[in-house]
């Protein structure tokens, strides 16, 4: 084999000390792609495949997921493994994301045991991967769940939906779906039919705005399917979001918070702050308030989701898990403030400059 051809099936692992009593990590790199795989003690081959949406050329390439989050650490605890990978490269990637995918999957049997079912989720483009998925493109998958799903083709080849879609789903695949967003799995359902296809809407704007414990409802929908029990197909999949207590410390003026994760791929941070944080403060959807690190303080705009959030502005929302998320749309909200994960801020509930 060519030293190059080698290179690119090289597969660089490590494993890294459990992160829960239930769970190994492992993470490293097939063709490009890096890839992180949540292994419960005593699995018995039941896999989650997590394909994850459009992300910027510009950004790193990015696997990681939190196996102590809302959708991994339940499914973990029934015994689940979990998986996901960051693609060769970022842009507009289904073909390749496909590969990725397939090439994952292979290595889950490989290295810890055969998969004797396996349910894909995507969200976004990634809905459109596990669509294709449940069409055929990636073999012994048992079910998708497609969350907030563009089924269309890349802004520069035109209007329509994608070539490769056959309308045409081998196994069981509910589009969990916000209720500004279901004009392309009603679309879907019309032209493949019922059968093998349910429609859970979320009573929430915004795009993919769903919880880990809505996305789970449809993964174990769709693993009941799997073994008979036909979910129903046309469903409010809303679920109201845990009341998160408060552990934010009092500052003058407002209240300190940590940054609980960073994404690398968008630059956004998680917060441990909560609703109640919030309300405390004052700040509720279209109010302002003041955002303030050792690096800056500026203006944030409080928004219902990220797609409200002004372009190349801070801005903070309360994400579909409870938690307050600080944002950029069109940036980076982790450069422009300096925040890195476990880092401390301040929220300020009114704009007043002498503070």
């Amino acid at each position: 084999m060519k030293p190059m051809l080698h290179r690119l099936f090289i597969l660089l692992a490590v494993f890294f000390p459990l992160i829960t009593e239930a769970a190994k990590i492992e993470k490293g790199e097939i063709a490009g792609a890096k890839f992180m795989v949540a292994v419960p003690e005593g699995w018995q081959g039941q896999l989650v495949l997590l394909a994850h949406g459009y992300r910027h050329e510009g950004s790193p390439l990015e696997a990681d997921f939190d196996p102590e989050g809302d959708l991994a650490r339940p499914l973990l605890e029934k015994g689940w493994c979990v998986a996901s990978t960051s693609y060769r490269r970022n842009g507009w990637i289904v073909e390749d994301a496909i590969e990725d995918v397939r090439s994952l999957y292979g290595h889950v049997e490989k290295k810890h045991g055969d998969v004797k079912r396996c349910v894909v989720v995507g969200n976004s483009m990634g809905g459109l991967i596990a669509t294709l998925i449940a069409e055929g493109a990636v073999e012994r998958v048992h079910g998708v769940v497609a969350i907030g799903t563009y089924l269309g083709k890349e802004e520069s080849q035109g209007e329509g939906y994608h070539d490769s879609l056959t309308w045409k789903p081998e196994v069981p695949l509910i589009f969990l779906t916000n209720m500004t967003e279901l004009d392309h799995p009603r679309h879907y359902r019309e032209k493949a039919g019922t059968e093998r296809t349910a429609l859970w809407e979320v009573k929430r704007a915004g795009h993919c705005n769903v919880s880990g414990a809505e996305r789970a409802s449809a993964l174990m929908a769709v693993n009941e399917w799997m073994d008979g029990k036909v979910p129903e197909k046309d469903k409010d999949g809303t679920l109201p979001p845990p009341d998160r207590p408060s552990t934010a410390q009092p500052v003058e003026g407002g209240l300190q918070g940590k940054a609980a994760t960073i994404s690398p791929a968008w630059g956004s941070v998680s917060t441990d702050l909560v609703a109640a944080d919030l309300a405390k403060l004052g700040l509720k959807p279209g109010s302002t308030g003041w955002l303030k690190t050792p690096k800056k303080k500026a203006e944030v705009t409080v928004c219902t989701h990220f797609s409200d959030a002004p372009e190349g502005k801070a801005a903070i929302y309360l994400d579909a898990n409870g938690w307050v998320q600080i944002t950029q749309n069109g940036g980076r909200i982790t450069d422009d403030f300096g925040l890195a994960a476990g880092d401390s801020f301040e929220l300020l509930g009114s704009p007043d400059e002498k503070r």
